[in-house]
């Protein structure tokens, strides 16, 4: 039989003062000369305790058995949240144009691609003539430097539409 005060209890058991102090007006917690007889207080409150919530500390298993992929609700619910902050941030991307379709960047690489290989296979049609006239090695190879260089500059100043 261990005597001690209301507050020693309340700390003791984890409640506060205020709650030790409901249990005695409830008549749940009886004082022996002003002192909180602990064992007693104990066995009282574990006869007066809800039986839902011992049900509820005392339970170690699942009510259902779990199926393979099954979540419970709080995991389903915050991937669902996960899930449309995903998609939020993705439309406000796109929106604000820092997101594009793979679809449209594929086809404007495939358009600027055929671009360049147009251009490129026109040098012989149009350097044929000019090129025929050349003797010197030198200038054959400044002038096909020229006419590739224009025509990448050129294609650096289109924007692909």
């Amino acid at each position: 039989m261990a005597l001690m005060s209301q507050a020693e209890f309340a700390r003791q058991q984890g409640f506060t003062k205020a709650y030790v102090t409901k249990l005695i007006k409830k008549g749940i917690v009886k004082l022996n000369n002003g002192k909180v007889d602990s064992a007693q207080a104990e066995q009282a409150m574990k006869a007066n305790a809800d039986p839902v919530s011992l049900i509820r500390s005392d339970q170690t298993t699942e009510l259902a058995p779990a199926q393979p992929g099954a979540v419970d609700f709080v995991t389903a619910r915050t991937m669902r949240e996960a899930f449309w902050a995903k998609m939020a941030k993705l439309e406000y991307e796109e929106k604000s144009g820092t997101l594009t379709k793979a679809a449209k960047v594929r086809q404007d690489a495939f358009k600027a691609g055929r671009i360049i290989r147009d251009e490129l296979q026109a040098i012989p049609d149009r350097m044929a003539d000019v090129l025929a006239a050349e003797d010197d090695p030198r200038k054959v190879g400044e002038l096909l430097q020229e006419e590739l260089e224009a025509i990448l500059i050129e294609l650096s100043r289109q924007q692909i539409k």
